[in-house]
């Protein structure tokens, strides 16, 4: 799916600020998505349908970019701050 920013994830939703408002759904066919629950600090795959389900939760953004590759049973998805990451210009 390509690469995702640590960093993304900060930024509360506006409707829901426990969560992030950046989320990264998995393939289509998984009806999967990660997100951020800043409440708790973890990274969650949950349902993309209501009521979402946690499926898988950690600590660290790399256990969930792993899972979430198994899922799709394949390698095609790393962490690594884009170019537009703010914590990347610093």
């Amino acid at each position: 799916m390509g690469n995702i920013c640590e960093h993304e994830f900060n930024r509360p939703d506006p409707n829901n600020p426990d969560y992030s408002l950046v989320e990264y759904d998995l393939y289509a066919k998984t009806g999967l998505t990660i997100r951020k629950n800043l409440k708790t600090n973890e990274y969650e795959i949950v349902t993309i349908k209501k009521p979402r389900e946690v499926q898988y939760r950690y600590k660290d953004i790399h256990d969930i970019v792993r899972i979430a590759n198994e899922i799709e049973e394949t390698e095609n998805t790393t962490v690594l701050c884009g170019t537009l990451c703010l914590q990347r210009r610093k």
